[in-house]
C-alpha cells in the first residue's frame, strides 16, 4: 500500500473519539495505506498521549492500546528532508515525513498544515475532506 502521514492531532482524536471523522479517517487510511511515521513524529504521539488530561479518556491501558493499533499499520522512515513550509515550526516535521515517505497526502486538523494546501507533490487535507476523496474513489 502506499503511503499517508497522519498528524498526531488526527490519530489522538481518533482515540479520544472513536465515532470522529478523525477515527474514521484512521480507519479508512489503515484500509488502503500505510501510515508513515519518523522518530520525531512518533515521539510527538507518544508524549501528548501521555498527557495527563487525557486520562479519562483513555483509562489505565487505553493509551498503551490505542498505540499498539496505531503501531501495526506504520512504516518507520529515516528523516532526511528539511522543508519548512509551516508557519508553525513544529509542524514542518509532517511535511518532512511525507516528502522523506513519499506520500501524496498528509491529513492534518492544524491549520497551520491545512492552510498550505499543497507542498510540492504533497496534497494536505482535513480528516473529513479525506473521507469525501476516498468515498467519491471506491473501494
Amino acid at each position: 500500500p502506499p503511503p499517508i502521514v497522519i498528524d498526531t492531532n488526527v490519530l489522538i482524536s481518533a482515540g479520544l473519539l472513536p465515532h470522529s471523522r478523525s477515527a474514521q479517517a484512521l480507519a479508512v487510511a489503515v484500509q488502503h495505506f500505510v501510515i508513515a511515521q519518523n522518530a520525531a513524529t512518533w515521539h510527538e504521539l507518544e508524549t501528548r498521549i501521555a498527557r495527563p488530561k487525557f486520562d479519562r479518556y483513555f483509562g489505565p491501558d487505553g493509551r498503551l492500546r490505542h498505540l499498539v493499533a496505531i503501531a501495526q499499520s506504520i512504516v518507520i522512515v529515516q528523516a532526511v528532508a528539511t522543508d519548512q513550509a509551516s508557519r508553525d515550526p513544529a509542524d514542518d516535521k509532517f511535511i518532512q515525513l511525507a516528502l522523506d515517505a513519499g506520500a501524496k497526502l498528509l491529513i492534518s486538523g492544524d491549520a497551520d498544515l491545512t492552510d498550505i494546501r499543497r507542498h510540492r507533490n504533497v496534497e494536505i487535507i482535513s480528516p473529513a475532506r479525506f473521507l469525501d476523496r476516498m468515498e467519491s474513489v471506491g473501494p
